[in-house]
Protein backbone atom coordinates (compact mmCIF):
# COMPACT_ATOMS: atom_id res chain seq x y z
CA UNK A 1 0.00 0.00 0.00
CA UNK A 2 1.39 3.38 -0.93
CA UNK A 3 1.78 6.12 1.62
CA UNK A 4 0.07 9.46 1.16
CA UNK A 5 2.54 12.30 1.60
CA UNK A 6 0.21 15.24 1.15
CA UNK A 7 -3.52 15.88 1.10
CA UNK A 8 -4.76 19.18 -0.30
CA UNK A 9 -8.11 20.59 0.78
CA UNK A 10 -9.67 23.93 -0.11
CA UNK A 11 -7.79 25.76 2.62
CA UNK A 12 -5.24 23.32 4.06
CA UNK A 13 -2.22 21.22 3.23
CA UNK A 14 -2.06 18.07 5.31
CA UNK A 15 1.59 17.02 5.10
CA UNK A 16 3.39 13.89 6.21
CA UNK A 17 5.78 14.71 9.07
CA UNK A 18 8.70 13.02 7.32
CA UNK A 19 8.13 15.17 4.25
CA UNK A 20 7.89 18.33 6.32
CA UNK A 21 10.99 17.68 8.42
CA UNK A 22 12.99 16.63 5.36
CA UNK A 23 12.04 19.94 3.72
CA UNK A 24 13.23 21.82 6.82
CA UNK A 25 16.51 19.87 6.79
CA UNK A 26 17.01 20.64 3.09
CA UNK A 27 16.46 24.33 3.90
CA UNK A 28 19.24 24.10 6.54
CA UNK A 29 16.72 24.47 9.35
CA UNK A 30 15.00 27.53 7.90
CA UNK A 31 11.45 26.53 8.81
CA UNK A 32 10.15 29.97 7.85
CA UNK A 33 11.34 29.40 4.28
CA UNK A 34 9.58 26.02 4.23
CA UNK A 35 6.44 27.62 5.66
CA UNK A 36 6.51 30.25 2.90
CA UNK A 37 7.03 27.59 0.23
CA UNK A 38 4.11 25.54 1.56
CA UNK A 39 1.90 28.64 1.66
CA UNK A 40 2.86 29.48 -1.92
CA UNK A 41 2.05 25.93 -2.96
CA UNK A 42 -1.37 26.11 -1.29
CA UNK A 43 -2.05 29.47 -2.95
CA UNK A 44 -1.18 28.07 -6.37
CA UNK A 45 -3.47 25.07 -5.83
CA UNK A 46 -6.28 27.35 -4.66
CA UNK A 47 -5.88 29.57 -7.73
CA UNK A 48 -6.04 26.52 -10.02
CA UNK A 49 -9.25 25.36 -8.34
CA UNK A 50 -10.70 28.87 -8.51
CA UNK A 51 -9.78 29.12 -12.21
CA UNK A 52 -11.41 25.75 -12.92
CA UNK A 53 -14.58 26.76 -11.06
CA UNK A 54 -14.68 29.99 -13.05
CA UNK A 55 -14.27 28.07 -16.30
CA UNK A 56 -17.14 25.76 -15.37
CA UNK A 57 -19.34 28.77 -14.60
CA UNK A 58 -18.47 30.19 -18.02
CA UNK A 59 -19.46 26.88 -19.65
CA UNK A 60 -22.81 26.95 -17.83
CA UNK A 61 -23.48 30.46 -19.12
CA UNK A 62 -22.80 29.31 -22.70
CA UNK A 63 -25.44 26.60 -22.38
CA UNK A 64 -28.25 29.01 -21.49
Amino acid sequence: MSKQRMIVTDDQLLIDMDLLFNAIREADGDWEQVEEEMQNYLNSIQSMVTDEAGDEDDDDADEE
